[in-house]
């Protein structure tokens, strides 16, 4: 009976730790947050989040205000060899540095 009170009063205490690290084990210590996964821009537009740009050719870098109207002042059907893509006009008025607000998804 001896020997197995002693198990007993063990297995408590082994379950007294485990419980102890399992609640207080991740406090403090905070997960290195993904730059690139949630990133949004600084600027809302009309108090909506700007679109992403796809990872079209013409976007993947961004070279001034006028490359993008090229494309932006009317809706423009485009075919960049993976098939036909609607370049959607411009639905707000123009504002320099277009790379402000858009960001590139990932």
């Amino acid at each position: 009976m001896i020997q197995n009170k002693s198990l007993i009063y063990g297995l408590v205490i082994i379950s007294g730790i485990i419980l102890v690290w399992l609640v207080y084990a991740d406090q403090g210590i905070q997960p290195k947050p993904d730059i690139f996964s949630e990133e949004t821009p600084l600027i809302l537009v009309d108090g909506k989040i700007p679109p992403k740009l796809s990872r079209l050719p013409a976007h993947l870098q961004f070279i001034d205000e006028q490359t993008c109207m090229q494309c932006h002042t009317t809706e423009r059907k485009m075919n960049f060899g993976s098939g036909p893509v609607i370049a959607k006009k411009m639905p707000h008025e123009f504002r320099e540095n277009c790379a402000s607000c858009h960001i590139l998804e990932k």
